[in-house]
């Protein structure tokens, strides 16, 4: 039994510290920092590898981040956290009222997480669930946060991520992408025009907390072809009046988005 708690520890503490790190770490560098046998890290990261909760991020270099079954768990506990309780009642709130889906996700690492989404009875089914995965750029809840960030910390995520495209419609070019957050701040709500999912149509708004900082985003999401000035308006309405809303249930205390 004192193994097994020895292990257990370890790896809560392997975890602990490459989420904490803000590059890929090597088993070296975990046998190093946190003084644990390389054989003991060796066997405690592939256990970890198995049940997804690392990733191999080089597979050269054989460095490691945390993986999707870490964000799945995380997600969890965020279902319970006060983001999510305020949220809640609001995103049913514009589900009823728009029939459509309506999605919360807050950022980590550099993606979204999903931990909240409301239907309605005639609202569509996307790939996206409670605890998936999505990159920043392509999606309208991503590009919402994106568009609050600051032209270092634009630049500081260009340089960590590759823009791939998810579909045809993706900005794979950063100075479209770029030309694109712009707008975004010019309109007051992000688009995702079929660039994360064949034809889905998205409008996003970022969430503040009370330091002012973008942490997380409210969007709706719908058929392409059901696409309409009168539905985007209403939609682009509804969006922001919720995620205005949230934010300021989290203490923020302007009165714009952007």
């Amino acid at each position: 039994m004192d193994c097994l708690n020895k292990a257990i520890l370890r790896g809560l503490d392997i975890l602990k510290f490459i989420g904490e790190s803000e590059e890929s770490v090597t088993i070296a560098e975990l046998s190093r920092c946190l003084e644990i046998p390389k054989t003991s890290v060796f066997n405690i990261v592939n256990a970890l590898v198995e049940r997804d909760f690392l990733s191999i991020e080089d597979k050269k270099l054989k460095s490691y981040e945390l993986g999707i079954g870490a964000f799945k768990l995380g997600s969890l506990y965020l279902n319970k956290t006060e983001l999510v309780n305020i949220a809640d009642p609001i995103l049913k709130w514009v589900a009823d009222n728009v029939l459509e889906t309506v999605f919360l996700a807050i950022v980590n690492s550099n993606e979204l997480v999903y931990i909240d989404k409301k239907e309605s009875k005639k609202a569509l089914r996307t790939t996206a669930n409670l605890g998936s995965i999505m990159p920043l750029y392509s999606t309208g809840l991503g590009k919402a946060v994106l568009a609050t960030y600051s032209e270092t910390e634009m630049n500081e995520y260009l340089s960590k991520i590759k823009l791939l495209p998810r579909t045809k419609n993706t900005l794979i070019n950063p100075e479209d992408l770029l030309k694109d957050l712009e707008a975004t701040r010019q309109r007051g709500y992000s688009i995702s025009d079929e660039e994360n999912e064949d034809g889905i149509f998205c409008i996003g708004v970022p969430v503040y907390d009370n330091t002012g900082k973008a942490i997380a985003a409210v969007s709706i999401s719908n058929l392409k072809i059901k696409k309409n000035n009168e539905s985007a308006e209403k939609h682009k309405e509804f969006a922001i009046r919720a995620a205005l809303e949230i934010s300021k249930k989290l203490g923020y205390t302007k009165e714009r988005l952007f």
